[in-house]
């Protein structure tokens, strides 16, 4: 009898899930793949940068990325503007970010909130066309290789022609063909198809200029600058530091934009630090526009005063603006309900404020009209500080000892008459800001994983450990996101990034009760890779900025002499430990050696002293000192390149489209060598040429390029992917039978030993089982010429052991060809007396 096998039986039933993604309907398969963006070159280290993306209204989505001195923002992962910024590398790492409509705000310690706004550049006008494209004066306003959002405008008659119609005031986006001549999309990624790989299929036809003048809007003009505010919340700082109860307030007027205040003795904090505050009492509120001197300050009255007597300053409220430079300015951020959510000043670290509804700039709090601004200040039994807000639900504020959220019986907008903060649980989020997704809130403390259910009877939140059964997985995490994948059914993911470079994925489907934690990782065969920052976007995509080692060429170094097995060059200094890769260059004639070393060729060489290193004909050899390359001369003004792995920071795609990390994607005429640029210089790659599988060793990828090789001969290819491989290990937990009756048990039979195990598979091409290849189709059936089909089939293999050697039987399925493997489940048959 089947029966459905759930994300939960792979979760407990794997002793060993890397590079894993469990599906829902009842499978274990291979995690997806990455698309290879771009190299930032602005990214000084791990630790001095901060990733996230941008929904722009519905337009689009860009990439940003943050360094010391740098804003890089990116379209498709193609950059299109750089901006500059003055914070630190510490500020940079740890900023809180959100989106507020075409608003992308900033948020940190030490320094004012910033808006990340985009504006449209000066219109330039069509003036040809062809079929696909059109050109624009003046020349040389784009950059080649580009994708741009733009809009149209026309003058004087009718706009410029084409199929399907465009219309004024519509954002479409252009493929930069050259610097004066564009091709039209109505989406990013249908230009970026262009840009990079010539695909016209989804473009606009340019059939006619119209009768006006038709130009175009470039909208990729970008600032970052302080936010703006109309009215700033308040509070008194001094009331409790130098008491004034005593002193008496005098109005002018009982209304006006411009009242004095009389104190009656002089108040020494009366400073203009309080211009922006507001002085309320005798039933009047105002704000404080100005102040004379230490007795006068001028107001602009908001509800009139009951009369112009003196006010007993008991009965009265004197305040400052509640964030300045000297207060400290809100280091949280995030919105809900149209208003805009700050907290978390130097001066009030527990303070949380909202903004008008509809008005972004305005946290006047000194009405309360149900769209007014919110202040509010959570306490507990200790001293509270906020670190994030997340809303969900209703709004969760994450503090230094618990979460707190704002009301959760009432189904109206909060207002400032109805909002209140109340303490739901005390597991506090460590460093990272928690996230929402498939109806909980994933809380991140210290390496656990809670679930913050929503418990509709309790009416209140509740916290569930998710990562016991997979505490290994994480580990001093250091950036997390969620991820909704819209093409695979009931999958909802978090991406939680560890500091070593690992990345744990919890999945997570409330609904069927599946949840589970498995690792997965970047490698790479020369150097290290991991991932370091990831960011998605609610249309299904996701994004990571990833740490890579390549082979950079430093300056030659003449060979000086030779042994038996070594050569010799002044200050090679090769590392002595870990294999670095050379080549050799001459202008005379190259040391004779066996095998005889060429040029153009990687080869691989450990060094013995500072002067003196033996050369390897591959990585393997060289890491296990087999059979170093013998010589007999050192050649006549030859030199040794060292390439050894340079550090970079990767900005890489989630793709369902191959089953390669850092891909590089080609299509376009066919061609057998294809030019990839130095990410795989000197690395074993994996390669699919319309729809082959292909091995290109590291020792001929030189000089930026990729050769499509099969059995000695070349090989065409019209479309292809080259990138690492994924390594996939599952293995199954150990069987369990029962081996006899008990005292619970009723058994007449006891297993005596396992004649046969079937793994069943799906969508799967290549892999191996304790090292023999998965063949899933008899040799008769497989199409000679043809690529290779990913198969659904059984895989059987004889066991014929006693029971007591199967006590632990482990079978390690692994998998690191270009293509997908799905494990269906695994059978046993067990022979019994």
């Amino acid at each position: 009898m089947y029966a459905r096998c759930t994300v939960n039986e792979y979760n407990n039933g794997l002793k060993q899930a890397k590079n894993v993604l469990t599906y829902p309907t009842g499978a274990a398969g291979k995690r997806f793949g990455t698309l290879y963006q771009a190299i930032n070159t602005h990214i000084p280290d791990a630790t001095s940068f901060y990733f996230q993306t941008f929904q722009y209204l519905n337009e689009c989505v860009y990439q940003i990325i943050f360094s010391p001195g740098f804003i890089d923002i990116y379209l498709e992962g193609i950059l299109i503007a750089t901006v500059s910024n003055t914070l630190t590398a510490l500020q940079i790492y740890n900023q809180i970010t959100t989106v507020l409509g075409p608003i992308f705000r900033v948020t940190g310690a030490g320094f004012k909130p910033y808006d990340l706004t985009r504006s449209a550049n000066s219109p330039v006008t069509i003036t040809s066309i062809s079929p696909n494209s059109f050109a624009v004066t003046p020349a040389t306003p784009f950059t080649a290789g580009q994708v741009l959002p733009v809009q149209f405008s026309v003058t004087g008659g009718t706009i410029m022609q084409t199929t399907p119609q465009i219309a004024p005031g519509v954002t479409y986006f252009v493929g930069t063909q050259t610097t004066d001549t564009v091709v039209l999309f109505s989406t990013p990624e249908a230009a970026k198809g262009f840009v990079q790989n010539g695909i016209l299929a989804d473009g606009y036809a340019i059939n006619g200029t119209g009768t006006g003048t038709t130009s175009i809007i470039v909208l990729n003009t970008w600032t970052f600058a302080h936010s703006t505010f109309k009215n700033l919340p308040v509070y008194d700082f001094n009331g409790a530091v130098t008491s004034y109860d005593a002193i008496t307030f005098t109005p002018s007027a009982v209304t006006g934009a411009a009242v004095t205040i009389t104190l009656s003795a002089p108040y020494a904090l009366l400073t203009s630090a309080y211009v922006g505050g507001a002085f309320i009492g005798a039933g009047g509120t105002s704000r404080i526009t100005a102040v004379a001197d230490t007795s006068h300050f001028t107001v602009a009255v908001q509800k009139p005063f009951d009369s112009t007597a003196a006010i007993q300053g008991s009965l009265a409220f004197l305040a400052e603006p509640a964030w300045s430079d000297v207060r400290g300015w809100p280091q949280v951020c995030s919105s809900y309900q149209n208003r805009a959510l700050f907290a978390n000043t130097a001066s009030l670290p527990n303070g949380f404020y909202a903004s008008v509804i509809n008005d972004y700039t305005d946290f006047g709090d000194l009405t309360t009209d149900d769209d007014d601004a919110i202040s509010w200040y959570p306490t507990s039994d200790n001293m509270n500080y906020i670190r994030f807000i997340v809303p969900y639900r209703s709004i969760t504020v994450h503090t230094n000892t618990g979460i707190y959220s704002s009301p959760l019986s009432d189904v109206a907008a909060i207002t400032p008459s109805n909002f209140t903060l109340q303490l739901q649980d005390s597991t506090p989020a460590d460093v990272l800001q928690p996230v929402a997704i498939d109806n909980q809130v994933v809380v991140l403390s210290g390496d656990d994983a809670h679930q913050m259910l929503w418990d509709g009877i309790n009416n209140a939140y509740t916290s569930n450990i998710v990562s016991v059964i997979n505490e290994q997985t994480i580990r001093n995490p250091v950036d997390e996101t969620p991820y909704s994948d819209l093409h695979r059914a009931g999958s909802r993911f978090v991406f939680i990034i560890n500091e070593n470079g690992t990345m744990a994925i919890f999945q997570t489907l409330l609904s069927q009760g599946v949840s589970g934690i498995t690792p997965q990782m970047m490698e790479q065969s020369y150097g290290n890779a991991g991932f370091v920052q990831t960011a998605s976007s609610s249309n299904g995509r996701a994004w990571f900025v990833v740490e890579r080692q390549i082979a950079r060429q430093t300056s030659p170094v003449a060979i000086t002499g030779f042994s038996s097995n070594t050569l010799s060059a002044v200050a090679s200094n090769l590392s002595q430990t870990v294999p670095t890769a050379i080549t050799f260059t001459t202008t005379g004639s190259l040391p004779i050696s066996s095998p005889q070393i060429v040029i153009g060729q990687y080869y691989w060489a450990i060094g013995v002293d500072s002067d003196t290193f033996k050369v390897y004909t591959d990585q393997p050899d060289a890491i296990n000192d087999d059979s170093p390359i013998t010589f007999t001369s050192a050649g006549v003004t030859s030199n040794v390149l060292p390439w050894p792995p340079e550090t970079v920071f990767t900005l890489e795609e989630l793709t369902k489209k191959t089953f390669l990390d850092c891909a590089v994607y080609y299509f376009g005429s066919p061609v057998s060598t294809v030019t990839t640029g130095e990410l795989f210089n000197a690395q074993d790659v994996k390669m699919v040429g319309d729809g082959y599988g292909f091995d290109a060793p590291a020792e001929n990828n030189i000089g930026g390029t990729v050769t499509f090789n099969a059995h000695g001969s070349t090989v065409a290819v019209s479309e292809a992917y080259i990138g690492f491989p994924i390594d996939t290990i599952m293995e199954p937990m150990p069987l369990s039978i029962s081996s006899g009756p008990s005292a619970k048990e009723a058994n007449l039979t006891k297993p005596i030993n396992i004649r046969f195990v079937r793994f069943m598979f799906n969508n799967t091409i290549g892999g191996t089982i304790n090292g023999v290849p998965i063949a899933l189709s008899q040799f008769a059936d497989v199409p000679i010429g043809e690529p290779p089909v990913p198969q659904r089939g059984i895989f059987e293999m004889s066991i014929f052991n006693g029971w007591d050697d199967f006590n632990n039987p482990i079978f390690t399925i692994e998998h690191n060809d270009p293509f997908d493997i799905q494990l269906l489940g695994v059978f046993y048959s067990v022979e019994t007396s």
